[in-house]
């Protein structure tokens, strides 16, 4: 009955979720405060139909002028959106971004892009891998996921209810919180942490939500962060698994248990081997 309650009271709210203005306005940001010289890439992991990417470059030419200089990249295998994406000028690739090497250089993108992507796996510490990879040394991964903190779960829990973030018979996989989440991508230097925010805040419709969500991020629907590729890091994400203190009982891809084969080029659909242009 509770669960019940909670769904009826956020019908119209859903869109909120996705955070679509916090990654459009964080995309143009970056994109301002990059040096002017080169060609400014995003990467989108799972992009879909390319809604984010689409956002991020029609707000950079809002700002900065049509002649903009970026370049839309995503990792998508449905027919129907990669269709979409390429009329748009994305260009796309499929992998599985669990177990492949993703088809980019090494420090090639200037933003990754993760909206809804994470709580769906298992193999983030390979994604983390190859995002610190391929990210310039100041680029920046954008990450969006359902918050388990947020207000309406700690009350189902409360009440002895499962959390809608992360159910048995779900997609999602995984549960994420900020602390929760900031020790993870920090773990061994490669990321810092330079922005958190919220979007949505169940069961509240949006004239509260939305300001709700901007005071207690913490407490909203969905979390997003805003990560810094470091530049004094190097060797690779998966060390983190390494070692007897940091030995975990799952085999994790990439891992000592379970290594990853070696790293092949996919010839003719590499991201990044282009001499980067003109941004402006």
């Amino acid at each position: 009955m509770l669960r019940s309650l909670f769904v009826a009271l956020k019908s119209g709210t859903e869109y909120l979720n996705y955070g679509r203005h916090i990654i459009q306005q964080w995309g143009a940001e970056l994109f301002g405060a990059a040096p002017p010289s080169e060609a400014f890439r995003v990467l989108d992991l799972g992009c879909g139909p390319g809604t984010d990417l689409l956002n991020v470059r029609k707000s950079v030419r809002e700002k900065h002028g049509s002649g903009s200089a970026i370049e839309l990249y995503g990792i998508e295998s449905y027919g129907p959106n990669v269709e979409k994406c390429t009329r748009e000028g994305i260009r796309t690739f499929p992998a599985d971004i669990e177990r492949d090497p993703y088809p980019v250089e090494d420090a090639a993108m200037d933003v990754v892009i993760a909206n809804q992507v994470l709580e769906h796996t298992k193999e983030v510490f390979w994604i983390f891998a190859e995002v610190a990879r391929l990210l310039k040394p100041g680029g920046h991964f954008i990450v969006g996921v359902p918050n388990l903190a947020s207000l309406h779960n700690r009350l189902l829990l409360l009440f002895g209810q499962q959390p809608t973030q992360i159910q048995t018979l779900s997609a999602h996989v995984r549960g994420f919180t900020k602390p929760d989440m900031r020790r993870f991508a920090e773990e061994g230097g490669f990321f810092r942490l330079v922005q958190f925010r919220g979007s949505n805040f169940y069961p509240l419709p949006p004239f509260l939500s939305k300001p709700l969500s901007r005071l207690f991020p913490t407490l909203a629907w969905g979390s997003f962060y805003l990560l810094e590729r470091t530049s004094r890091t190097e060797g690779s994400f998966l060390e983190c698994l390494s070692g007897d203190s940091n030995f975990l009982e799952t085999p994790f891809f990439g891992g000592p248990q379970n290594p990853a084969p070696a790293r092949r080029r996919s010839r003719g659909r590499t991201a990044g081997r282009s001499k980067p242009g003109k941004r402006r």
